[in-house]
């Protein structure tokens, strides 16, 4: 009986040091499916579905806020981090970041059915379009950017902001009221699943790859430490099969074949 009495208070003890030691991260973005999406779905996004696996000792706290206020609470040490950011965006807020990507974003431009648009990675590519929409605060590469950075182009552009600002922008595009709009590959090809925007709205074209990551906020150290966890965390899952099974369920595929 002493000997059972020892060990459950022996367990008890590494469970309420478990406990002691457990963090909560709150994690923050808008919402940008598949990467993240609502996080009361059935599907909360893969990239929370991985934090959760790399980290099975805290409370990931998964919250959606604008994307420029994502950024800025993860940068002031409010947020723990931000999901899905480039390597520019983590660097221009001072956030951390690991050796792994979670992803790879192709920037495309997406246009109504019929419309002859190509973009075929040049600025000029979309000059033909009067009303281009666009996510406040994201960044875009190559031609596209270009073209957003013309100032002889500012006022055909449109920013939208919020929680959802690619499905804003696609119900304007199917709409007509929008002529184009800059959005990722992924993220467009799970809103055009929707029976709604069937056949309504194409992609005329994609820029090369950037790699994606979670931007840690770097206050008390903590940012590094996190970053390479959540590496060892991607390792481990990518070998056991795990990640494979994570991203089955979204119908993509890793990323790193």
């Amino acid at each position: 009986m002493r000997a059972s009495a020892v060990c459950l208070f022996s367990l008890m003890l590494l469970l309420t040091v478990g406990r002691v030691n457990a963090e909560r991260l709150e994690v923050v973005a808008d919402v940008w499916c598949p990467f993240n999406c609502q996080p009361d779905a059935p599907l909360p996004g893969y990239v929370v579905e991985l934090l959760k696996a790399a980290f099975p000792d805290d409370s990931i706290d998964y919250r959606v806020l604008p994307w420029k206020r994502a950024i800025l609470q993860a940068r002031n040490g409010l947020s723990s981090a931000a999901l899905a950011a480039t390597q520019d965006m983590a660097d221009e807020a001072h956030l951390q970041v690991g050796q792994q990507p979670i992803g790879y974003s192709y920037d495309c431009l997406y246009v109504a059915a019929g419309n002859d648009a190509k973009y075929q990675g040049h600025a000029d590519d979309l000059n033909s379009l009067n009303r281009v929409g666009i996510a406040l605060g994201y960044d875009y590469s190559e031609g596209l950017g270009e073209w957003l950075a013309h100032s002889g182009n500012k006022a055909k552009v449109f920013s939208e902001s919020g929680d959802e600002p690619a499905a804003r922008n696609l119900r304007k595009l199917s709409r007509s009221q929008l002529d184009g709009m800059i959005e990722d590959r992924s993220v467009m090809n799970y809103l055009l699943l929707n029976s709604e925007f069937s056949g309504r709205v194409v992609s005329a074209g994609c820029s090369q790859s950037l790699a994606l990551y979670v931007a840690f906020a770097p206050q008390q150290g903590k940012g590094a430490e996190r970053a390479a966890q959540l590496d060892r965390g991607i390792v481990t899952l990518r070998q056991s099969g795990e990640l494979a099974r994570i991203l089955a369920k979204y119908g993509l595929q890793d990323w790193s074949h």
